[in-house]
């Protein structure tokens, strides 16, 4: 079998033509020029090293600096959680009891004093034994002068006061502009008096008020709490006396010892 030089030229043509198109035909992965296939560049231990040394210095990332009033507002913030936490130690979220009518909103959120999901006692408070007592202190000199328009300081100590005289007097304290001192010692005030006392202030009663003496009453700790933790929160220029300032006891003993040395009246 013999084939002339022509022939053989066309056959090899063929041929080659074959083998090209079979070649291209197989799969080929596709080259991308430019990309670099990522590789982790986090060594063994990297964590362990960023104990010792930090990755950034006091002044944090250079990429995520924060405004200095954003850390103050925050530091603000958390100041202001730490105050109601010590103050509310009542029920959190008043332990999913809805809130009743007679709620006072003036007061701290769930705070353990006005919070209807506590377990709390009913609050103590003070009334006159009969209408004579009622009279004897309100029907005094002292006690309608104390309550004249204009008036700039309400004196009712040593009248043997209640909650239920307390009433009138908080009545007289909303929407007064004069009032500067408030005098309410030695008297018969308790709890209930006290909290709708603090409760009126706090609302914006006698928004002039600067002195307030509630000493030598009969509230308990429960009064203490909210002449001192719940009523500066609303009237921070609001100076509150209740304890009895050391001038008044040492009259006091002062006053007991010489009536004891004092000799007997006789009789005719």
């Amino acid at each position: 079998f013999s084939l002339a030089g022509s022939s053989k030229v066309r056959l090899l043509d063929r041929v080659t033509m074959v083998l090209i198109e079979e070649v291209v035909e197989e799969p080929v992965e596709p080259v991308v020029k430019g990309i670099v296939e990522d590789k982790p560049t986090l060594s063994k231990g990297f964590f362990e090293k960023a104990k010792e040394k930090p990755l950034y210095g006091p002044e944090g990332s250079s990429e995520g600096k924060v405004d200095p009033n954003t850390h103050k507002a925050h530091t603000e913030h958390k100041l202001n959680q730490d105050l109601t936490a010590g103050m509310n130690r009542g029920a959190t979220e008043n332990n999913g009891i809805e809130r009743p009518p007679w709620y006072t909103k003036e007061w701290p959120k769930d705070c353990q004093y006005n919070s209807p999901g506590c377990t709390l006692e009913e609050m103590e408070t003070s009334n006159h034994k009969s209408d004579i007592h009622k009279d004897m202190v309100r029907n005094c000199n002292r006690w309608h002068e104390s309550l004249a328009p204009g008036v700039t300081s309400m004196r009712f100590s040593f009248l043997h006061a209640t909650d239920e005289d307390l009433t009138e007097v908080i009545e007289k304290l909303k929407d007064n502009q004069d009032v500067t001192e408030l005098d309410l010692s030695h008297n018969k005030i308790k709890d209930s008096g006290i909290q709708a006392l603090v409760a009126a202030l706090a609302a914006g009663a006698a928004p002039k008020l600067r002195e307030l003496k509630v000493y030598s009453n009969e509230f308990g700790q429960l009064g203490e709490t909210m002449l001192t933790q719940g009523l500066p929160v609303f009237r921070r220029d609001l100076k509150v006396e209740w304890q009895e300032p050391s001038w008044a006891k040492l009259a006091r003993e002062e006053a007991q010892g010489y009536n004891s040395q004092a000799p007997p009246v006789a009789a005719n």
